[in-house]
């Protein structure tokens, strides 16, 4: 039975040696043994780690990439992407209960301000399909 997790495992295992790796059907057409799990344990944790790394830096960066859209953005421009996402999601109550789920019932104050709130994948009380929809709306 093929497994594209190990496969995949296996393949970043070989590059960190600097062996090609082959396919898990490859090694056991050639040998009834085992590979040794110790090894390929080891080297799979560190290819597992390399890869959570590396995913958090892309967090990372997409945080500060949407903070610094975000700052050239008005309050108005914020309250606007709201009622857009509401329309499009078709929120009950339109966009209050997402702008003050967001933490957004004060942006009214200040329309022409420039936005100094959290990112969008910040906002912990947004719902995954909100935030997509915000960060397509406001250009993210």
């Amino acid at each position: 039975m093929d497994n594209p997790l190990k496969d995949l495992l296996d393949k970043a295992a070989g590059a960190l040696d600097g062996k090609s790796s082959k396919t898990t059907k490859e090694t056991s057409s050639k040998t009834t043994r085992k590979p040794s799990s110790g090894v390929t344990t080891a080297k799979a944790k560190a290819a597992l780690g390399m890869m959570e790394s590396k995913s958090e830096n892309v967090k990372k960066l997409s945080l500060d990439k949407q903070k610094e859209v975000l700052a050239k953005k008005t309050n108005q421009d914020i309250i606007n992407a709201a009622y857009k996402v509401a329309d499009e999601l078709k929120l009950k109550g339109g966009p209050w209960p997402l702008l003050r789920a967001a933490g957004w019932g004060n942006l009214t104050d200040n329309r022409g301000g420039l936005y100094k709130g959290l990112a969008i994948d910040e906002i912990e009380a947004l719902t995954a399909e909100q935030k997509t929809a915000l960060k397509k709306v406001l250009g993210l």
